[in-house]
């Protein structure tokens, strides 16, 4: 793919307009951030709002069934009041997070691409690959840029107050963990590795959100040998508020280490009818301290009592799966809280910030 922008250092700044067709209206009012979790059926996206109106998403979902994926991602920008997105990060070339890339660039403008450019070998021939390979450079016209450990998305500052910058930082890439120079496959002396992922989840992109003093970690697809060096033998990320739950809530990811490094507040997992949240990560979750809520996009019909939690944090229940109802955060750094709720009229719920 070719590489036609550093993220480090533009020097162009992107005109927010409260009243142009081509800003992002009414987003971020207050110094209120929002985080909205899609229902993408057991695929992928997730997009944030800053109090400067920028709009960062991340991932977008699937490309069948036609235009459910895209729809839903669609609906979310208007709810948010905007017009257009200025970053789009792939975190990883799975069908699940990044389908409905083209169909959605054609409904709202894109204004950046970032990805992880590492498709793996094992799926660079499939079928389904190659399908949708033309689409994501058809929607990016190969303007794309290559996010790596240790990098920031450059978005504007918010200083006031007790809000502090709006920081969205890469601690893990290509299978690269910031701050970690070895292979994350190797043995760990009193630690039993996983065997080695040579898949692209492995590679993904992950994200920490920081803003005030509220943190938001967003893995994508990692998993857990890249999960260890996260947290061993230091804590890269620390404690967070919220925690988008790695993988859908599968058990290849979700290193029991990283997150009891982690300790979250709140989870959120992004999960489908018959995909996570699975039984082991369940059971870690629900047995953490720190842990006050689990939310889930869907109910799953697999596991019972052992993959689910309380219907009133289910956005999409077993009996109406199909109303494609989002998860919804927003974040008040001055008041030290942080709301969650269901869909654009849900009742929110209030947590402390650590």
């Amino acid at each position: 793919m070719k590489r036609i922008f550093a993220l480090l250092g533009i020097g162009v700044v992107l005109a927010v307009s409260g009243c142009s067709g081509s800003g992002n209206q009414g987003a971020g009012e207050g110094g209120k951030l929002d985080i909205y979790f899609l229902d993408m059926v057991g695929g992928a996206s997730t997009l944030i709002v800053t109090p400067a109106g920028e709009s960062v998403l991340i991932d977008t979902g699937s490309l069948e069934p036609k235009h459910r994926d895209a729809d839903r991602i669609h609906q979310a920008c208007k709810d948010a009041g905007l017009a257009k997105i200025d970053y789009l990060v792939t975190t990883h070339f799975d069908v699940d997070h990044y389908g409905g890339i083209l169909e959605l660039s054609k409904r709202i403008p894109i204004k950046r691409f970032i990805d992880n450019d590492t498709p793996a070998k094992d799926i660079s021939k499939r079928q389904r690959f190659q399908q949708l390979n033309p689409l994501y450079e058809e929607a990016t016209g190969g303007k794309t840029k290559l996010l790596s450990a240790g990098e920031d998305i450059p978005l504007k500052n918010v200083t006031k107050g007790k809000r502090g910058a709006v920081r969205i930082h890469c601690v893990a890439s290509q299978k690269r963990v910031e701050g970690f120079d070895g292979d994350v496959d190797a043995a760990v002396e009193g630690f039993e590795m996983d065997r080695a992922d040579t898949s692209n989840n492995a590679g993904s992109i992950a994200l920490v959100l920081t803003y005030g003093k509220f943190k938001f970690f967003a893995g994508g697809d990692i998993t857990l040998n890249v999960e260890h060096h996260l947290a061993h033998s230091v804590n890269r990320i620390g404690k967070v508020d919220l925690y988008q739950v790695t993988h859908h809530g599968l058990d290849r990811s979700n290193n029991p280490l990283l997150l009891a490094a982690l300790s979250p507040t709140v989870c959120v997992a992004m999960n489908g009818p018959r995909k996570g949240v699975q039984p082991r990560t369940f059971g870690v979750l629900k047995g953490l301290p720190s842990v006050k809520a689990i939310y889930q996009i869907h109910y799953n019909t697999q596991y019972g009592d052992k993959g689910n939690t309380g219907g009133e944090f289910i956005a999409n229940p077993k009996d109406n799966a199909d109303q494609g109802q989002y998860i919804k955060a927003s974040v008040y750094p001055e008041k030290d809280i942080f709301t969650v709720s269901i869909g654009p009229d849900g009742a929110p719920k209030t947590y402390q910030i650590q």
